[in-house]
């Protein structure tokens, strides 16, 4: 008798006085669209770092720009206004093509060495790629990307920004 009444007393205390309604409409549910119209992207997103730690930074460009040329851009440092922010590379000035191959998985082939470069550095080049692909329409299904250098092959690597 006592447990019967323990949990009928459970059973009032947990009733919160809230009515329960029906399905209230409110329109369609949310998407994620690219800002250009065919599918791409026109807002360049590179990674910089700012604070100790790699942040995107978005230009507008008015085109639509694929990996390789976002990677170059991206070598080609900060703007003067970024850099008025606050915002610097850790990676060295473009001295030759930056490639992008398909994969899987998805390889950077950059013309420097890799070795003497931070992990900021990296992580600038990984994040910067992963926002390109994203602005195409084309996406790491694996999840990661490789960096081969003129030194040597980076294992497979995620976007670390924070």
């Amino acid at each position: 008798m006592k447990k019967l009444l323990v949990l009928a007393v459970l059973l009032v205390v947990s009733a919160c006085g809230v009515k329960p309604t029906g399905v209230v409409s409110a329109g369609p549910a949310p998407t994620l669209r690219s800002p250009g119209g065919s599918g791409r992207g026109t807002d360049l997103i590179l990674y910089f770092v700012i604070d100790g730690r790699v942040a995107p930074v978005t230009r507008p460009t008015g085109t639509a720009v694929g990996v390789s040329a976002a990677l170059s851009i991206l070598l080609s440092g900060p703007s003067s206004d970024e850099a008025a922010e606050g915002y610097a590379t850790m990676l060295p000035p473009e001295r030759g093509p930056v490639a992008l191959s398909p994969g899987p998985p998805a390889m950077i082939n950059v013309p420097f060495p890799l070795k003497p470069l931070p992990p900021l550095a990296v992580n600038q080049l990984v994040c910067t790629a992963f926002a390109a692909l994203a602005a195409e329409g084309s996406y790491v299904v694996e999840g990661v990307i490789t960096l081969s250098g003129t030194d040597t092959q980076l294992p497979s690597l995620t976007c670390q920004a924070f």
